[in-house]
Parts: C-alpha cells; structure tokens; sequence
C-alpha cells in the first residue's frame, strides 16, 4: 500500500525449498520504493558541441583492456562503446548495440543501458578494488527502443554518480539522478568465482539399452508418422476421453517445422509446444499419460548441427520437465520414419532420448578429458570471453619444416598478451601460448644443436598443449639446476624486459627508470635487469602488491600505486620535480599521459602495451626532448630472440636474475589461470603445467 508520502515499498525475498515444518528463513536481496509517475518532461542534455570542446579521447579498446585488467570481462555483446571522452571530471561516450541486435521492444536496452556505464565506472571508481552498482535512485525514461545513444557520466560525490543518456538529436533516453558503488574485495569476488566454476564435465549422448517392448496404448496427435489410436490435436482426444474412451500411456505430438527459416520457426515451434504443455498440465482427462514431445534433429549427438528451431522446443520442455517429473519425454529422430518403439520407451526411465538409426542414446554427465592422442592444445573457439577457451585439435604432429623442432612440452609460460587475445582485445590474430619448456622430440632438417631426448626451453608458439612446434634459433638448452616450470617462466617475460630496457631505451647506469605493474612477470624481470644495469628503480604496481615490489630491491618511496594517476604527483616528488630518464609502459589512457608527465628534462618512452599506442611524432612535438618508441618482442627477430635467451641464460648463471614468483595451473585448467591474471590478481608469472606422459620404460 502506499505510505503517507505517496510511496509504494517493494522488496525481493528468496530462501529455499520449505520443508515440512515451513520454517525455512527467507532472506531480502533488494529493497526500493515505486514513487508516483512524476509527469514533468525528462530534461534533455547534449553539449552545444559533440564531443565536448577539450575532453581527452579514450579509444573503446583502451577502455575495455583497462576494464579486463580490472576483472570486467565483458563479450562482444556488452562492448557497446564505441568512444568515449573526459572533460572537467565527467565522462562521456558513444554507445551502440552491435550489429543488428534490436532494441526496439525496450525503454532502454539491456545491454545498451550497462554499456552506457562503462565509460565511467572503472576509471573514476576507486581502483585498488572491483566496484559495482549498489544502489538507484531517480531513475526516469523518455524516448524508448533507440539502439544509440550519447551518455554523459558525472560525478556526485565520492561514491556515487549521475547518468543522462539521450539520441543522437539529444531527444532525452534515461536519467539516473544517483547511482551509488560500493567496493568489493577481490578476494571475495576470486571465492565466489571459485564456488560457481564449472566442473571438469561435460554433457555426452551415450547409448542406452531398449528393453522388449511391454503393451502400451498410443494416442498420436496431428500427422506425426507413428503407430497408434490417431486424433487431430490434443483437443480431440480429450473429447474422446471425456466421452468414455480407453486413456493411453503415452501421448505422441510432434511440434515445430524443421529446417524452418531460423528466428521465425523457433519462436513458432516454442509458442506452439507451450501451448500444448500448458494444455496437456490443465487436463482433467490424461491420468498418468506421458505426453512424448517428438522432434527432428534438435540435439546434436555426434557432431551435428542442431536445427535450431526444434532446439528451442528442447529448451522449453526441459523447464516442463523439471517442474512436472514424469509427465513428459522428450524424443528427437534423425528421419521421417516411425521412430522407435515407443511401448520400449516406458522402460528406459529416460526423460530425453535421441534415436540415430537403431540406436537410442541419452544424456550423461562425462569427464571433459583431453582428446585420447597428444594432438591437442588449449585454444579461443571465439573470441570475447574466458568462457571459451577450450581444449581443440591442432596440427602439432605435421611434417616438420627445415629448422624446426617438436616439443614434448612440459610447461608453458602465460602473459596479459594471452588474456587479450581470449577477450578480442589483441590486434593481430596470434594464438594462445608463446612460450614453453620440455623435451625434444623429433628434430627437422638442418638442426644440429639439438637431439631427441635434450631439455629445451624459449620461444614456443600455440604452447598450451602436450606437443609443439618451433623454429631451432628460438630455443635454448635448459641450465640443468632449472625445472620445467622455472624455464617456461623465463622467455617471454625476461626477454621483452630485456629488448625494451637494452636494446630500445639504452638504459644506463645511473639514469633514472619507472617500470609499471612492477609485481608483474614482465615488470618483475624489468626491475632485476634495471638494477643489474646501475639504474635507479621507480615502480608501480596495486597497493596489495607493494611487499612484494619492495622485495625485489625498489626503495619504499620509489613505490606508488598503478590503480590512479597520483603516482605521477608521488614521483615527481620522490625525485625532486626532475622525473625519469626512460619509462617502460603497459597502462593506458590518462595514465599514459601522467606518465609523460614524469619525463619533464626528456627522456625515453618504452610502451609495451596494446590498449593505447601512441603517435611517436606527435608526441615528439607536443613533449620536448621526449622519444617514444611502441615494441612487440617479435619485431627482434628470430637471431635477436635466440641471442636474448643466451643472454638471459648468461645472467643467471652470474646471480644476477632470479626467478619470478611462480603459480602454476594444470593447462586443463588454463582457463581459470587466465582469469586470474585478468583480474590483475597475480605478483610474478604464471605457468601452466602439462601431464608428462608414461617412459615407455
């Protein structure tokens, strides 16, 4: 009821099942109020001038790495900015739906509606947690079903902000007068990750046995191609039953058209099968009739591609089901004939059922195993979500090429490149895996330095998996005090240090150098080899994270936090006003500029990241003195790569290097290790383990 001022409270109550006592407690999830329609216009907002005059531009893929970097791991279809820009604390941005995604049914649509909040919510929230939306107030809409829009983000307090969305002609869309956020631990985030993870299974059809047919009456309804008393439709035979007539044990309908026109088949095929299910639970007739739901080629059992219209009919009698056990059976046939025998169906106590020829299979839940071969590796089916990495085939037992060599690999090394790569967010289409350590298996022509049987590591593309292949001149022999484990955590993360500090920044002794995400595998081997070189370490890293940065020899006060632009201000002060000599750079955004910032007497810009490269003249006109050079480790070259292993080697064998901190994840598991370097939750390197199969001692 409504309270005195007008207002209607509403609430939302879960607990579980009752038992026979009824005692069970409920537990309230959300509370709001529902005020009176207020029927003043929703004020329009847009700029006089799009985008605002002096907002800064942060490109969509900058933004969206930073989110992954975060823990915001958002598909393709929830990547809705297309820009966005800041100007005196407010952000603004243009979001779209992708391609031809409606949204004409919605005032504002989903997907739309938590896009619009990206371009603000990660970079003006706090930055050494996760934060989420909390609580709404003031929510009002206005012009519905658009599919673009412009929203501007502002800031209300600490906590909280404001949104107003509007059309590309400023018609107003949405206004939010507060959205407040509240902070949440990633600890608690990676623990409820870890309960709601999904098992090492996964649904497989396995055949099942028919009995001998025991007598059963069959009804069939419509043309379906079956044996049994006929009526038109379930109308009629309810009529028949009323008048007297013999109920059967099983009831035969076929639903849906298949190999109909896609979106328009399935929403008919599932309107048609709730209205019978719907139909079949009102009657007082049916008894202990089982209604058997036929349809065609709605599953895939071994390899096929389901019709998707008469999966939908699946999908709606699997909810009947679990509501109402007993009443239903689901059956798909591969062909126009009769079917099975439906009188057998009764004793084999399965709910579904798919018939391939003579066969009769039935779901099961089975270990998701690797393929029985070695001919596997863990790889993105699409990218845009962890969700799916996967176990595919590879072609990793082909002829090898001259050079080459095929590795029994052992470990594999995992870096931020992988997890871009998985979210669509990389820009070249590389696969996963760039490095591993393992055992020589076979050797192509022309390789001399190594045999079967050596211990190998270094530059190994496509390495999530039992067997790869690489080119001779990116290996190296592993030292033999090293374990597999240690020398996959070694190439990737100690040569991109090395080649951006000495080859590219020339660093010196005595000069200057700011290494970012510190705790990191690249910026842990950054900070040993800058020491090693005489060099004066600043670094960044998240707060968590700071132990373990002053560790590795990085002087308290040259430690500042990687989550906000204030270690500009810190390090400038650390260092009197003077800054840096060289800068090696994996953020993005305003944090790229902020880090100029720290090169006021000129300097070397080293930017190894992806999400925001930067124009090298452009900056060289705009920052006196400053150089800027963008790399990818593959631009050294496969002599230059081979030399830097020899290199890294060298080092340490002197003590002069010393091994990340490592955590390792069974490669099966790769996933899971993936999304924890995304969440930005690991100090030093990740490693996957491979399973070394049996000697054939």
């Amino acid at each position: 009821a409504a309270g005195d001022d007008g207002r209607r409270e509403v609430a939302v109550y879960a607990r579980p099942e009752a038992g026979d006592d009824d005692r069970t407690v409920a537990t309230c999830h959300a509370r709001g109020w529902l005020a009176a329609e207020d029927t003043a216009p929703v004020a329009s907002w847009i700029p006089a001038e799009w985008p605002p005059a002096g907002a800064v531009e942060v490109t969509a893929d900058a933004l969206y790495a930073g989110m992954a970097e975060l823990g915001f791991d958002y598909g393709p279809m929830f990547q809705g900015v297309r820009t966005a820009w800041k100007a005196d604390g407010d952000s603004y941005a243009e979001v779209a739906l992708p391609g031809d995604t409606g949204g004409e049914t919605f005032g504002i649509h989903p997907a739309l509606f938590d896009a619009s909040l990206h371009a603000g919510l990660p970079q003006d929230g706090p930055r050494d947690t996760a934060v989420l939306p909390f609580s709404w107030s003031g929510v009002r809409t206005g012009r519905r079903g658009l599919s673009r829009v412009r929203v501007r983000m502002r800031r209300v307090d600490e906590t909280a902000f404001g949104l107003e969305v509007v059309g590309e002609q400023g018609e107003p869309v949405l206004s939010l007068e507060r959205l407040d956020l509240r902070p949440v631990d990633p600890a608690q985030l990676e623990r409820l990750r870890r309960s709601g993870r999904q098992s090492v299974h996964r649904l497989d059809w396995a055949p099942v046995e028919v009995g001998a047919a025991r007598p059963a009456r069959v009804a069939v309804l419509g043309g379906l191609a079956a044996a049994g008393d006929r009526f038109p439709d379930l109308a009629a035979l309810e009529t028949s039953l009323a008048g007297g007539g013999t109920a059967p044990h099983l009831v035969l309908a076929a639903v849906g058209t298949p190999d109909g026109d896609t979106a328009g088949a399935a929403r008919t095929a599932a309107a048609e099968a709730l209205a019978l299910v719907q139909r079949w639970l009102a009657s007082e007739w049916l008894g202990e009739a089982r209604l058997v739901v036929v349809t065609r080629r709605a599953v895939a059992v071994d390899g096929e591609t389901p019709d998707v219209a008469q999966a939908a009919v699946w999908g709606l009698l699997r909810s009947a089901q679990s509501e109402h056990p007993d009443r239903f059976v689901l059956v798909d046939l591969d062909g126009d004939g009769d079917g099975p025998d439906w009188g057998a169906l009764l004793d084999t106590d399965e709910p579904q059922v798919a018939v391939r020829g003579d066969a009769v299979f039935a779901p099961r839940l089975t270990t998701a195993a690797a393929p029985a071969d070695d001919v596997w590796h863990l790889s993105v089916t699409r990218k845009g979500s962890l969700e799916d990495v996967e176990i595919t085939p590879c072609d990793a037992r082909r002829p090898l090429a001259a050079g080459e060599v095929r590795i029994g690999v052992r470990a594999a090394g995992v870096n931020f490149r992988d997890v871009l790569i998985a979210l669509g967010l990389y820009p070249d289409d590389v696969p996963l895996g760039a490095e591993a350590a393992g055992v020589v298996l076979e050797t192509g022509a022309d390789v001399t330095g190594f045999a079967p049987g050596d211990r190998v590591f270094g530059i190994v593309m496509e390495s999530f998996g039992p067997v790869a292949v690489a080119h001779q001149g990116l290996l190296a022999r592993i030292p033999d005090d090293w374990s597999f484990t240690q020398a996959a955590s070694v190439p990737v993360a100690y040569a991109t240090a090395y080649y951006g500090l000495v080859d590219l920044a020339g660093l010196r002794a005595g000069e200057r150098v700011l290494v970012h995400a510190a705790a990191g595998g690249v910026g842990t081997a950054a900070v040993q080899i800058a020491r090693h070189l005489g060099a004066e370490v600043f670094a960044t890293a998240g707060p968590a994270k700071w132990d373990a940065v002053r560790a590795s020899g990085v002087a308290a006060d040259h430690i500042a936090s990687s989550r906000e632009t204030g270690f500009r201000e810190t390090l400038l002060a650390a260092t009197g006003g003077t800054g840096v000599d060289v800068v090696l750079n994996s953020l993005a955004g305003e944090f790229v500029d902020a880090s100029l910032d720290l090169l006021p007497r000129g300097g070397r810009f080293v930017e190894m990241g992806k999400a925001d490269i930067r124009d090298a003249e452009t900056i060289a006109a705009e920052r006196q003195g400053v150089a800027y050079r963008a790399f990818d480790l593959w631009e050294a070259g496969p002599q230059r790569l081979g030399e830097l292993l020899t290199e890294i080697v060298a080092l340490f064998r002197r003590g002069a290097l010393e091994f990340a901190p490592i955590r390792t994840w069974d490669v099966r598991q790769g996933r899971e290790a993936l999304r924890h370097l995304r969440e930005g939750l690991n100090v030093g390197k990740v490693v996957l383990t491979v399973p070394a199969p049996l000697g054939p001692e």
